[in-house]
């Protein structure tokens, strides 16, 4: 099963789940809508070229020229493939082993967490809503962003998000899925494999 927000599939003993949304997290007055993946990777690579630039000031300027081209392309590539990429979490559950193995890329460090099946005491929908608290934060951006001639959607909304979670014995839990949503709209609802989780444990022998 291939959603736009996640993978679900069966490959042996194992139900794997991918997904990038897995956090719930108040939107930053830095909104996605002003510092997108492709802005910073610019922002980035101009500060890289610009100080390959200063640093070869003894150079002809062709090679100066050439140098600061080379290195912004190269570090706007870079950046948009390796730091500022969407991290996944990968979620695998293995029937033969009986565990789940939880893995979340990053930058240098992969967060890894291996939990069995018998201390997941059952797999929860729930629902997280953030009320915005920056409203002179907020808006400032709307106001510069329409002197610009532009606006930031949904910037000072609430943002709520439908959950899924892996609840534990212990009384922590797990989010492995997260998705915006308007609560108030059920047609809005996203589809959440919650169903398709639960038998697969259900069904372990």
């Amino acid at each position: 099963m291939v959603t736009d927000n996640y993978q679900l599939e069966m490959e042996g003993t194992k139900l794997i789940f991918k997904t990038s949304s897995f956090k719930a997290e108040r939107t930053s007055v830095l909104h996605s809508g002003v510092y997108t993946k492709e802005f910073s990777s610019m922002l980035f690579a101009s500060a890289a070229g610009l100080a390959a630039y200063m640093l070869t000031g003894g150079r002809p300027p062709l090679i100066r020229y050439a140098l600061l081209i080379i290195i912004f392309a190269a570090a706007f590539l870079g950046a948009g493939k390796y730091i500022f990429k969407e991290k996944e979490l990968q979620v695998v559950f293995d029937k033969k082993d009986k565990t789940v193995f939880m893995l979340q890329s990053g930058l240098i460090i992969k967060k890894r967490e291996k939990i069995p099946f018998s201390s997941i005491r059952s797999v929860d929908m729930g629902s997280r809503q953030f009320v915005p608290e920056n409203i002179d934060g907020i808006n400032f951006v709307q106001k510069i962003s329409a002197q610009h001639g532009s606006v930031v959607p949904g910037l000072g909304e609430v943002d709520e998000f439908i959950t899924l979670s892996l609840r534990l014995t212990d009384g922590s839990e797990r989010i492995i899925y997260a998705a915006r949503t308007s609560l108030a709209e059920v047609d809005s609802r996203p589809d959440v494999p919650a169903r398709e989780i639960r038998n697969f444990l259900e069904n372990t022998v």
